[in-house]
């Protein structure tokens, strides 16, 4: 059966096209080494402040360039930073239609230029299909929690299959020669360096239980240790327990589920993102970064700054104290 409403563009297209438009020319090719130096004794600092100033990508660009070069070809070899993004959105205040856009942005252009409403730095590449469960035969909205859940992934996956096509595998693996706005030929090597969603999309990118035992999507830090939290413990625990992506085991679950047509509580989807994408050294896990808007300006964060300036407004001399924290 068919499942209705995915639309997208080619990968490969979006990456052209950005490539080949007058924007490009902010485009920065060369990541580099960001260094703040003390005036007074001289120590310096690393500055992270862009995405091509950041370790990942220069630890990208140096093994980018120790890759055997194409036969014949001696054009600078330069990365395209693709940076995605995705949430589940209203369309309506009044109404329940939504939609599943699909952002994807280059890390090559500044963060001041992604961010300006106008620059045109974000390249819509599709919808990705709702209501799932309407349109399975012989299952009915009351299917249970964990049917519904192991279908959306099964479905979020098999859309990501559609997108990472071949064409997009034999670029990120060889490189496209484009023509850059400088004139000058660059075969461009599409990298993946993040994928910014909220925790319930999270959990459909790298196939965890949403809210197991285990909920982070980066580590296997339990529950119980969540009361550690900002502590020396609780890193140290976070970069020992990083989650691996155990391919044999998915494989053993779906057997139980398919063929012996018993149902397991633990994620079972192949990831198509380590399936096409893993042996060329993208991790998934490592690719979630944090989405602002859920975490600072519609979470608890929100809520929690907004009690802390009424309990400084309640102070004596109040009005004059915000006005100092605004200024700051």
């Amino acid at each position: 059966f068919t499942i209705p409403g995915f639309h997208f563009c080619s990968l490969v297209k979006v990456i052209h096209s950005a490539f080949v438009d007058v924007q490009a020319n902010a485009f920065h090719l060369s990541p580099f080494k960001y260094v703040w130096k003390d005036p007074l004794d001289s120590h310096q600092e690393q500055v992270f402040n862009e995405s091509y100033t950041s370790d990942s990508w220069l630890d990208a660009q140096d093994e980018l360039q120790k890759l055997p070069r194409e036969p014949g070809c001696t054009l600078e070899q330069v990365i395209a930073g693709l940076m995605l993004f995705s949430d589940t959105t209203h369309l309506a205040n009044f109404r329940m239609a939504k939609a599943w856009p699909l952002y994807l942005y280059f890390g090559n252009l500044t963060k001041y230029a992604c961010s300006a409403l106008k620059s045109g730095a974000c390249h819509l590449m599709g919808f990705l299909p709702l209501d799932l469960l309407s349109s399975l035969p012989h299952i009915s909205k009351s299917a249970t929690t964990a049917l519904h859940m192991h279908c959306q992934c099964e479905l979020f996956h098999a859309c990501w299959d559609t997108l990472l096509d071949k064409k997009f595998l034999h670029t990120y693996k060889h490189g496209m020669v484009l023509k850059y706005a400088d004139s000058v030929l660059h075969r461009i090597f599409p990298r993946i360096f993040t994928y910014s969603a909220d925790y319930p999309e999270k959990v459909l990118i790298v196939t965890i239980k949403d809210m197991g035992s285990c909920p982070c999507p980066h580590c296997l830090t339990p529950k119980n240790m969540f009361t550690s939290l900002g502590l020396c413990k609780d890193m140290k625990s976070h970069l020992q327990n990083l989650r691996i992506y155990i391919t044999t085991n998915i494989v053993r679950a779906r057997e139980h589920i398919y063929q012996l047509r018993r149902c397991l509580e633990r994620a079972s989807t192949q990831n198509k993102f380590v399936k096409k994408l893993g042996a060329l050294g993208l991790d998934p896990f490592q690719m979630l970064v944090m989405y602002f808007m859920h975490k600072c300006k519609l979470g608890t964060w929100k809520a929690l700054f907004t009690h802390l300036i009424r309990i400084i407004s309640a102070l004596p001399g109040g009005n004059q104290l915000v006005v100092i924290l605004d200024s700051r």
